[in-house]
């Protein structure tokens, strides 16, 4: 599950070719935080509206 989570802020930092660990746990919050937050507004969004 977690690996899931983590696959896209994962598959960023390996295409930035991030390598340290410090910098990666900056990008992959980043990342989430963005992508999942778009998603959950998306999914309340679109419950609202229906």
């Amino acid at each position: 599950m977690f690996r899931l989570i983590m696959a896209p802020s994962n598959a960023i930092c390996d295409a930035l070719k991030i390598t340290d660990e410090q910098e990666r746990g900056m990008v992959r919050m980043l990342v989430n935080t963005l992508l999942w937050l778009t998603i959950a507004v998306g999914v309340i969004a679109a419950v609202w509206a229906a």
